[in-house]
């Protein structure tokens, strides 16, 4: 009994001696010494050396994967633990408690948690915003939207002067509604209204604009910052030039004055004086007295980069000088060849070109051609499909041989050569489609994409009639460049500048949208806005009206009903009184459209001259108003008649009728 008393003794001593040791003495922890209170106290080496030691005395348990690695989980003391000192030393244990749970493990956790919550903020934005987008009829395109890419770096506006130049007047009042809009800098394309001189006077139209309109459209720009890039072709699209006696003999087809032979000495000396003029007047003079306010006055801006087209080269290698080359490496030689004689003048300047000749070149081909260092492409899809024009390969084939490239889209002109407004709708698709595009392929290049340029044609060539005017395209300008700026369509219109730009009556109603697409794709809303050139635009949408209605009373009488058919006319047989009731609606709209001839020269005389009027009004307002008028006196001569013969009538044979050999 006194040996067990004994033995108990003993062991609560040593008991006590160790917990002693424990509590006092310091362990080893990595190679360094931290005493047991100190961990406990917090020193020692801070919150690692603590718990690798509680760790290591077993507080810790493994995480369900196991290993360090896999991170520890620390348990806490339950009831069933015992600690009799609730003094000093409880305190201390809570601390360490404490300063595990707000330690690492817990801060991913509220990192988890605030990351979900902005993802589910951000999803919500967006579900809203393809709502409102929805609602306006606005194309809805997976990444685009507010806080996303930004836009690109250049937004240019292309100008295109080709046969119906915009008075001076005119551009000065557009130009700050292009910079308010987010334009950069304009893409002009003068063809044959620059001011040629010397042995090319003949090239630049009767109405052309003279060296001291340049330079007022030049100083313009440069007061609103505005870059301006002079675009020249050089192979295809010379037709303004080569349509011209003096130049025929430098044709590729002598019937075809499209392209010009690339293999003739003339030929360069042609573009080289055409070059020279259009630099030389693009150029800042260099004497210019910045303390004096007459000569600020005549700064320009500084001229970076010249386009000279190469685009839509239809007629190539078939003149007996070039066909027995591949068209190919005439193309790229002559490239070459335009290029070399741009830099050996102005070394500075860069050089883009339409890429539309080099999509189906070889890689190969191309690099060994050197034009990867000689020019930037600028890459045209009008369409809203950008990728089944250049597909993927397309683009692996550019960034390797480019380091840097263009977009183009366009603002009108694009969906069809006798159109009097373009269909918006379609040219913001086509702009929000580059967006996506140029954020996901400009990461293939080096330099990576330049930017963006709105084209907007005034012909197809130089042949073709006047498609939309630029008054009337406005609007759809103004929703394409807005939406570059940005990177997105913004739909509050208090913030997107389209309304504000183009002076419109703020929204009255928030019940509808503020635009329309899907219900008014040519955007006849904005006929209530005051922009430089809105008369013009409320005039053709009343033209087109008219014209509407005009088409589809001939149609009518002439397809559908049955007294004033081509037959009637021919054989003069018809009924009086059914052509009296069948003409009513044409005297109205005679009526109607001659009125609105008689005011098309003053309305238009705002933006343009009396050449661009006339052609205008023989192109979209005669043709109709001949018809009618046509059709008055025929009609008129068929009521004449007041006997008729017996049937049958001598029927026509329309073979013979038309000088056709029945036969073959």
């Amino acid at each position: 009994m006194k040996l067990l008393l004994f033995a108990t003794c003993l062991l609560f001593l040593v008991a006590l001696w160790f917990w002693g040791f424990l509590y006092t003495t310091h362990v080893s922890d990595g190679g360094k010494i931290v005493s047991v209170k100190e961990l406990m106290m917090g020193g020692g080496g801070g919150a690692s050396h603590r718990e690798s030691l509680l760790q290591r005395l077993g507080f810790y348990e493994e995480d369900e994967e196991g290993g360090p690695a896999a991170g520890v989980r620390f348990v806490k003391p339950t009831g069933s633990l015992a600690i009799r000192n609730k003094g000093k030393f409880y305190n201390e244990w809570e601390a360490i408690l404490q300063d595990r749970d707000e330690g690492p493990h817990s801060s991913r956790q509220e990192v988890k948690r605030k990351t979900a919550e902005e993802l589910r903020v951000a999803a919500e934005k967006q579900n809203h915003y393809e709502h409102e987008l929805k609602k306006m009829g606005v194309p809805v395109i997976a990444g685009l939207g507010p806080g996303g890419h930004p836009p690109p770096v250049q937004r240019l506006v292309h100008l295109d002067l080709k046969g119906a130049p915009p008075k001076v007047s005119y551009l000065k009042r557009l130009m700050p509604i292009m910079k308010t809009l987010g334009a950069t800098g304009i893409l002009l394309e003068y063809e044959d209204m620059f001011p040629y001189s010397g042995p090319l006077a003949s090239i630049a139209a009767k109405n052309a604009y003279s060296k001291e309109d340049v330079q007022e459209i030049l100083q313009t720009a440069f007061a609103l910052g505005l870059t301006v890039i002079p675009l020249v072709q050089t192979f295809g699209h010379l037709e303004f030039v080569l349509k011209l006696q003096e130049f025929q003999h430098i044709r590729e087809v002598d019937d075809a004055p499209q392209a010009l032979c690339p293999s003739q000495n003339s030929s360069m000396v042609l573009l080289e004086e055409l070059l020279d003029q259009v630099i030389e007047c693009h150029t800042p003079p260099h004497n210019v007295n910045l303390l004096h306010k007459e000569d600020l006055a005549k700064l320009t801006p500084k001229l970076t980069h010249i386009h000279i087209g190469c685009d839509e080269v239809f007629q190539i290698a078939q003149c007996n000088r070039c066909k027995n080359r591949l068209k190919d490496t005439l193309f790229l030689d002559h490239v070459y060849n335009v290029v070399t004689m741009i830099h050996k003048k102005w070394p500075h300047l860069k050089v883009i070109i339409w890429d539309d000749m080099l999509r189906h070149i070889s890689l190969e081909t191309l690099q060994a051609s050197g034009i990867g260092k000689l020019v930037e492409p600028m890459i045209w899809v009008y369409a809203e499909d950008i990728y089944k024009f250049i597909q993927s390969s397309t683009w692996d084939k550019y960034s390797t041989v480019f380091s840097t490239a263009w977009a183009a889209s366009a603002f009108k002109g694009a969906h069809g050569e006798a159109l009097l407004l373009p269909p918006v709708r379609r040219h913001l698709e086509n702009t929000l489609r580059w967006l996506v595009v140029m954020q996901g392929e400009g990461t293939r290049f080096s330099n990576g994409l330049q930017g963006l340029a709105l084209t907007g044609w005034q012909r197809y060539d130089h042949f073709a009639i006047l498609c939309e005017l630029l008054p009337t395209s406005l609007p759809s300008l103004a929703v394409c460049l807005s939406t570059a700026s940005r990177g997105y369509f913004d739909v509050n219109p208090k913030t997107n500048s389209i309304l504000s730009s183009l002076t419109c009556p703020e929204p009255t109603s928030e019940r509808h949208a503020w635009i329309e697409l899907h219900k008014d794709s040519m955007l006849s809303t904005f006929s209530r806005c005051m922009f430089p050139g809105s008369v013009i635009y409320r005039f053709v949408l009343r033209l087109m009206t008219l014209m509407t209605e005009a088409k589809e009373y001939i149609d009518e009488v002439k397809q559908k009903r049955g007294w004033l058919t081509d037959y009637n006319i021919r054989h003069n047989f018809t009924s009086g009184t059914r052509v009296d009731d069948l003409l009513g609606d044409d005297y109205r709209l005679l009526n109607s459209i001659t009125n609105l001839a008689r005011n098309a020269a003053s309305t238009l005389a705002d933006v343009y001259d009396h050449w661009t009027s006339g052609e205008f009004i023989e192109q979209r307002i005669y043709p109709i108003l001949a018809e009618l008028k046509n059709l008055e006196r025929i009609g008129e001569g068929l009521k004449k008649r007041k006997t008729w013969p017996q049937r049958p009538l001598p029927y026509l044979k329309p073979f013979e009728a038309l000088g056709i050999d029945e036969k073959t």
